[in-house]
């Protein structure tokens, strides 16, 4: 078994983690439901949303390392959720645009329905977690989400997350995440989960 380290992202390195990202969520559920049929489309603009998405994070994304070289990926939102810039919100609106007609409006529809279903408490939001597709199934993954969970445990912060993903409900129940409810996002089941402090 290769060893994997657990290091931040550099600035340098998140266009490169964007791009894994987007290859790992390429083929999801959500993802068709928002984009259509079309893999290249769906990779482009999931690509695109990403990178946005890690530019606008309060801290770094959290990197696997295997060899030196970046196979997964995991990012986090601060309580009251993302501080997006004007100009990173224009360039969001820009990338969905890409998609179609309809998908700004999907879009909007799939941001409410997140919006209604997060807890009221205080919680940091678990997400995007990825790793490069021929590497998912390794583990990579859960040792990005235990670093996350030391450093909640640590600050004594409660996590919030939401899966499509039945078999990884089951990894992240391993990290001390619970099943709060599912429910559809744009007819997609979501899971719910959230993390109290251990201790």
């Amino acid at each position: 078994m290769p060893e994997f380290t657990i290091t931040e992202l550099t600035q340098d390195e998140l266009s490169f983690a964007a791009g894994l990202l987007g290859r790992a969520y390429r083929d999801n559920l959500l993802t068709f439901a928002l984009l259509g049929d079309d893999p290249e489309l769906r990779l482009r603009v999931t690509e695109g949303i990403m990178q946005i998405r890690i530019e606008s994070m309060e801290r770094l994304p959290l990197a696997a390392r295997c060899d030196g070289r970046i196979v997964g990926a995991c990012g986090f939102e601060p309580p009251g959720g993302s501080n997006m810039s004007p100009e990173n919100q224009r360039r969001m609106v820009e990338m969905l645009s890409l998609g179609g007609p309809d998908v700004l409006s999907k879009a909007q529809a799939m941001r409410a329905e997140w919006a209604g279903l997060a807890p009221g408490e205080r919680h940091w939001h678990l997400g995007p977690v990825g790793v490069e597709p021929g590497l998912q199934g390794k583990g990579i993954g859960s040792i990005m989400v235990e670093r996350f969970c030391g450093w909640m445990d640590a600050e004594g912060e409660m996590a919030y997350l939401e899966t499509e993903h039945e078999e990884n409900v089951r990894l992240y129940e391993k990290s001390g995440f619970v099943i709060v409810d599912q429910a559809p996002v744009l007819g997609i089941p979501m899971w719910r989960m959230i993390r109290r402090p251990a201790g």
